[in-house]
This record gives structure tokens, C-alpha cells and sequence, in this order.
């Protein structure tokens, strides 16, 4: 079709004069050549936009009717006879404009002509899904710089708009497939964090000391430990009630050595040597020789120990420190009072004590109530103002007969000390019964001289081998009164008991209990004493250095 033709068709159409011929006329050309669909749309755009801004949502409404309503048609006098009835006055069209007469006729068709010529541009090969049947608002005619990008089509195949001049239909926006959505900017991930470790004593200390060897139960920090367990600053080690040992080797050579219910709360080196906190117990030690400047120190409840080198042994209860020397020289100190202790020596640092050296070899070795270590139940320490030291050893109950060998038995109470191989010690045993029904079975006590041999076999175990020996009359004499064996004031006085250790070092003596109710207030080992004492002599002072 000519310019000069198109262009009357157009202003035909704009003017509203336009027939029937002429309208399939001009809608056959729209459907035949894009680039008249083009120039027809160009034209009238600015028109459709009046219509809009005139008549509302009318003509949208109108416009979108109709562009329905050509979705279902494919011929052209399905369109002309469609365009035809859409002509005639109805409650939804109005007259053409006559010189009188609102604008809105004409600009409604304008409209109709709009949404045909949007239908036709869109008829080509693969034509976008949703041309027709979107309901968005159209875009206002900006110029190019000045419109927003489109949003991308809903399927990725759709092709690219077409090359021209003439802008997107406003019904139907797409953005080319050339173009593509921006991609989102990566984020990195969160550092990666490191799993918390909670602290232990082993990763904030370095391991002062080892558990060489274990017998019986021995626990760290109250879980139970084996050998080879290496020790830090922090750590409790105790040992268990009833024959448990436990030996520490240091890492300069020093072996300590614990008995039963022993515990030390710390062990640290630093600069000025190690230090060794022992609260209760019984340790012995062969320390290797220290610097001048770095000695080993021990500190108790009742004092301090400073060691350059030395075999010793320590017993702590609740009452005093004692120290026994065998090698080398310690000095031991309590509340600013200083003793150097030697080779053979002891000394005792408590309430009430002298702090003085004395023999560990000499004729009298004298062990007292409180010194004792008690295992099990059966045994309990009370205060008795008749006794030499105001507390004495009282016993309880016990599920064993007398006759029952002392090896199987977990209850009694041990005396420590050192004592030497070359000598014989007669053994006086000071004690009494509170027993006043029947004497005669509640007089008896246990005695067990450890790595010793005695002078007499005790007729209550028959053949059996033991050093256990029976103490019998106790209740015999009231009040407290010495015996060495038996204690039967109507019998003839039969010969002390006499015991000699297998080698020097250090010597226990177990008590264990035969009837309840009898008190025990001291042993006395005398290599002078070969008679019986009186009942109320004291045991003489043992020989000072």
C-alpha cells in the first residue's frame, strides 16, 4: 500500500469517517506488512494515550474487550463483520464525534484500532504465550533513555524483539533475550569457626611429675589412676584407706612414696625449686641432691621441710608433723622456729610439741594414740583425761573372733616409725576396759609387728604363721596398767613379749581390735625396760640430740 493511501486510511480512522471497505481495507495491509502495523501504531499511539487520559479506564476496558474478542477470530470478515458490530450504537459505544460532541467516540476507536494493530505485530513465528492474555498496565511512550527495563519473559526460549524504531507493545512488555537478568553477587561464607576446647589441666600446666607404680586404689582428682599417669600443678592425688601405695618419681630423680590414706593437693617447680603441698598421710622420700638455690620444700598443716638431698619419711595427722631422717640432713620449720634434722634423727612440728631433734635409733621408742593411722571402722580416737596424752585409741565392734587371722581383716590401726635392725625391743602395751558386766570378754587386743620377728608364738593362731600376738587381761586391772602379752594380775608374771625387725628402716605395728570397749593409750618399745612398769609410770623422754 502507497504512503499517500496509508496515510488516509489513518486520518480516515482518526477522524472516525472511516467505512467498511476502507477498514478491511486498512486491516488487511496491518495483517500483510509489519512495517505498516508499525506506521499505524506509530500514528495513532499518541492518540490511544489521549484516550486513556480522557475517558479513563473506559477505553482500556474497551480496548482489552476487544482485543479478546480477535484472539478467537482468523479471517477477515470474522474481523470486518466483528469491527462491523462494533460500530452500531450499544450501552458500550458511543456516536461517532460531530462538531458538538465529546471527544471520547473517537478516541475510543483509537483504542480498538490499537489493541488490532498490537494483536497482528505479534501474529509471527513463535509468538510470546502471553501477549493476549496479560493484564498489565501499559507503559507510558518515554523516550528510550527514560523507559525501565522490562522484566525478563517467562520462558527462556522466547525470541528477541524485532529491530526497529517503534516501541514494545504496551500491553505486552518483554525484555530482549539478549539481555539478561544481573547475576547476584556471591557471598562468601562465614569463616569457619574453631570447636571451643574446654580447658584442662594438662593443656594449661606441663606435667611436673609421674605415678611410677600403684598398688590398691589411688585417684587423681577422685577418678582412680594406673601407673604411668603424669601429674600437673593442679592435681589431688590420694591414696585409698586400706593397703594402697602409690609411688611419684620427679623428673630430677626424687621417688616419693605414699602410704594409705595419704593425699598431696600440689605439685610445682619453678625458679626456686619444687614445691610439694602434703596434707595427710605418711611419705617417704629419696630425694636426689638439689641445688643450693632450688631445694625441694614440703609444706604440711603444721610447718615446712626444706630438702637439698636426702632420705627421709614424714607422717602428717591432724595433730603434728613428724620427720624421720635417714640420709642427709632437712631442716624443718614451724611458725619462724627452724631444727635441722639428721641422719638417725626425728622431729615434730605441732600444737604443743618441742621442736627438737631426737635419735631414731635409740633404747625407747614411745608411740602415742594420736599417732596412729586408723583404716576401717572399728577403731576411734576420744579424749580420755586419765591417759598420758589426753586422747587415746577406743575400740568398737567387730565381725571377727579373736581366733580369726588378721590378713583378711580391712579394720585397724597402724603406728609408724624407724627403727633399727641390731636391736631388741620388749613391747609394753599401756591400756584399759571400760567393759564392768564380764571382764573376761572384754579384755583382749591384737597386736601385729610387721617385717619383725617375736620372741614368743601366740597360742590363739596355733601353728599358722604369723606375727600377730594376743593381749590378754586387760580388764584385769582397772584403770590403765602396762602389759607385755598378759596382763593377769593372779597368774605368775610371765616374760615380756620381745620383737626384733629385719632390717633398719621404717617398722609398722597394726592393732586390731579383739573385744570392744577397750582403750589403748601408748606403746613403749624399750630395749631397757625387761621388767613390768608400774601403772602409772610414764615411758622416759627419748634422747634428745
Amino acid at each position: 500500500m502507497k504512503h499517500e493511501d496509508l496515510h488516509v486510511l489513518i486520518e480516515q480512522y482518526r477522524d472516525g469517517t472511516i467505512g467498511l471497505d476502507e477498514a478491511k481495507r486498512l486491516a488487511d495491509a496491518i495483517r500483510r506488512d509489519r512495517g505498516v502495523a508499525a506506521r499505524v501504531r506509530l500514528e495513532l499511539g499518541f492518540s490511544g494515550h489521549l484516550a486513556q487520559a480522557i475517558e479513563g479506564d473506559d477505553a482500556e476496558d474497551f480496548a482489552r474487550s476487544f482485543a479478546e474478542r480477535l484472539s478467537a477470530e482468523r479471517t477477515s470478515a470474522e474481523f470486518v463483520s466483528a469491527f462491523e458490530r462494533r460500530l452500531r450504537p450499544t450501552a458500550r459505544t458511543r456516536r461517532l464525534p460531530t462538531s458538538k460532541s465529546s471527544p471520547a467516540p473517537f478516541l475510543l476507536a483509537a483504542a480498538i484500532l490499537l489493541g488490532i494493530i498490537g494483536l497482528f505485530m505479534a501474529r509471527g513465528p513463535k509468538p510470546p504465550p502471553v501477549i493476549v492474555e496479560r493484564r498489565e498496565e501499559p507503559l507510558p511512550d518515554l523516550p528510550r533513555e527514560e523507559r525501565p527495563k522490562p522484566e525478563p519473559p517467562p520462558a527462556p526460549e522466547s525470541p528477541p524483539a524485532p529491530k526497529s524504531d517503534v516501541p514494545p507493545p504496551a500491553e505486552a512488555p518483554s525484555a530482549p533475550a539478549s539481555v539478561k537478568a544481573p547475576e547476584p553477587t556471591p557471598v562468601p561464607p562465614p569463616p569457619a569457626q574453631k570447636p571451643r576446647l574446654e580447658p584442662t589441666r594438662v593443656a594449661r600446666s606441663t606435667a611436673v611429675a609421674r605415678l611410677d607404680k600403684v598398688d590398691g586404689e589411688v585417684r587423681v582428682d577422685g577418678k582412680p589412676v594406673a601407673a604411668g599417669v603424669e601429674l600437673v600443678t593442679e592435681n589431688i592425688l590420694m591414696t585409698g584407706p586400706t593397703r594402697s601405695r602409690a609411688s611419684i618419681l620427679l623428673p630430677d630423680g626424687t621417688r616419693l612414696g605414699l602410704e594409705a590414706d595419704a593425699t598431696i593437693s600440689q605439685i610445682s617447680r619453678g625458679p626456686r625449686g619444687t614445691r610439694l603441698t602434703f596434707l595427710q598421710g605418711t611419705l617417704s622420700a629419696d630425694v636426689a641432691k638439689q641445688p643450693a638455690d632450688q631445694p625441694l620444700t614440703i609444706s604440711t598443716p603444721h610447718g615446712e621441710a626444706r630438702v637439698l638431698g636426702t632420705v627421709f619419711r614424714m607422717a602428717v595427722d591432724a595433730a603434728s608433723t613428724r620427720l624421720e631422717v635417714r640420709e642427709g640432713r632437712v631442716r624443718l620449720t614451724r611458725e619462724s622456729k627452724s631444727i635441722d634434722v639428721s641422719a638417725g634423727q626425728y622431729a615434730t612440728a605441732g600444737t604443743g610439741s618441742a621442736l627438737v631433734a631426737r635419735s631414731l635409733s635409740p633404747d625407747e621408742i614411745i608411740l602415742y594414740a594420736p599417732q596412729a593411722r586408723l583404716a576401717g571402722n572399728e577403731w576411734t580416737l576420744v579424749r580420755d583425761p586419765r591417759s598420758l596424752t589426753g586422747v587415746v585409741l577406743e575400740a568398737g565392734q567387730t565381725p571377727f573372733k579373736v581366733v580369726d587371722h588378721v590378713e583378711s581383716r580391712p579394720a585397724y590401726a597402724t603406728f609408724t616409725f624407724f627403727a633399727p635392725a641390731d636391736k631388741e625391743y620388749r613391747i609394753w602395751l599401756r591400756a584399759t576396759s571400760l567393759e564392768k558386766s564380764d571382764p573376761w570378754t572384754r579384755d583382749m587386743v591384737t597386736l601385729e609387728p610387721t617385717r619383725a620377728a617375736l620372741s614368743q608364738k601366740s597360742p590363739f593362731f596355733g601353728a599358722a604363721p604369723t606375727t600377730a600376738y594376743v593381749f590378754t587381761g586387760v580388764a584385769a586391772t582397772p584403770g590403765y596398767t602396762w602389759m607385755s602379752g598378759h596382763g593377769e594380775e593372779t597368774k605368775p608374771e610371765p616374760p615380756p613379749l620381745v620383737v626384733k625387725f629385719a632390717e633398719t628402716g621404717w617398722q609398722n605395728i597394726r592393732v586390731y581390735v579383739g573385744h570392744p570397749w577397750v582403750r589403748i593409750d601408748a606403746l613403749w618399745l624399750s630395749a631397757t625396760q625387761k621388767t613390768r612398769p608400774p601403772a602409772k609410770q610414764a615411758p622416759p623422754p627419748s634422747t634428745e640430740k
